[in-house]
């Protein structure tokens, strides 16, 4: 009898914050990460690369997340996303990666298929906007009663200056350790092949070309350029 063997299924991991939910529980990049890792070991499967972007639900230019798509289809991987949100809140955004034939799987939903997908975008979007309307109404009639709204009210920060510096500092803090974590672990990669190209007389250019066709990312998941190669080869 022959042996049988299988290929372990392949994933491209998407992660999204805003820089308004890098603190918030459930929602950094850190939870997002953890949650796609979990979800590849349990069924076995191969990681390839991590994607992470910095960018507002409802921005629909979305540079990092095309870079994803775009490596998924060349490894004929799948892309895996914690939760639907983080590909955006925009429903005709999630629609049209569905069309584009792009395989997604969600954490939150993994048995879902692409129609339940769909109705589950639909009834979100829905669901926010109804949010939104009904703040706006109520915010729009404190303004109209003279109320102050927030830390326009006066004497809101009153004695507790120093905790408003405190939370500026430490959400700045927090994103600098996330950059320097995600930037270590994709140096680790990049920067053994970077060297070696270099040392063999290759130029800035021509190490990001063969960096950008192994697959591999810049921190923040983009294309490696020149510039971000002098930048790789100045830590190794």
């Amino acid at each position: 009898m022959g042996m049988t063997t299988t290929t372990k299924p392949k994933f491209v991991s998407y992660a999204r914050v805003s820089t308004d939910e890098q603190g918030q529980s459930g929602l950094g990049l850190e939870s997002q990460q953890h949650q796609c890792r979990a979800y590849v070991e349990s069924v076995g499967g191969e990681l390839v690369r991590e994607f992470v972007e910095i960018a507002s639900g409802d921005n629909d230019d979305r540079p990092v997340l095309a870079e994803a798509l775009k490596l998924a289809k060349r490894l004929r991987a799948c892309v895996l996303v914690a939760k639907l949100d983080r590909l955006s809140r925009v429903v005709a955004k999630v629609a049209g990666l569905l069309r584009g034939g792009a395989e997604l799987r969600v954490v939150e939903c993994a048995n879902a298929s692409t129609l339940e997908l769909h109705i589950r975008a639909v009834i979100a979007e829905e669901e926010r906007r109804k949010i939104a309307e009904r703040t706006r109404d109520a915010l729009g009639a404190a303004k109209r009663r003279g109320v102050q709204l927030g830390s326009a009210r006066p004497g809101h920060w009153s004695g507790r200056e120093h905790r408003r510096r405190a939370g500026a500092a430490a959400g700045s803090a927090a994103a600098a350790a996330s950059r320097r974590e995600l930037s270590a672990s994709v140096y680790a990669d990049a920067a053994p092949i970077a060297k070696q190209l270099h040392q063999a007389g290759g130029s800035l250019r021509t190490i990001a070309a063969e960096l950008n066709a192994k697959g591999l990312t810049t921190p923040m998941g983009g294309s490696w350029k020149a510039q971000s190669v002098k930048r790789l080869l100045a830590t190794a």
